[in-house]
């Protein structure tokens, strides 16, 4: 293997810690995407409104399953679950969150 396959090896690998991040990152901005949808509906009674809340609850659920699956990595970063979210926080969840804000003060969302 010459020296440019030996660099585009190391480009290509993406920690799992870093995929899982990205992977939550996208599903939270699915719902937050679709919400506003619903919301800003000009017919929010309509049938296309009611399909759209009931596939909203189905992201939310698959997201509530991949925190819960993925909460250690997650918290470590400062993730908490999401608004939408129906998972009650835990207080392993919150520790790891809260020393992960300590150690990156800069990172800490304002409010």
């Amino acid at each position: 293997m010459n020296i440019h396959g030996q660099i585009a090896l190391k480009i290509e690998m993406i920690s799992f810690d870093h995929r899982v991040l990205s992977e939550y990152r996208i599903k939270i901005a699915k719902i937050e995407t679709l919400s506003k949808f619903i919301m800003s509906h000009r017919n929010p009674k309509g049938i296309e409104s009611r399909e759209a809340s009931d596939f909203l609850d189905v992201l939310i659920n698959e997201t509530d399953k991949f925190y819960e699956n993925n909460s250690e990595i997650l918290s470590n970063n400062g993730k908490r679950p999401h608004a939408h979210s129906r998972l009650s926080e835990n207080k392993k969840w919150i520790e790891n969150i809260e020393i992960f804000y300590e150690k990156n003060p800069r990172r800490k969302p304002r409010k």
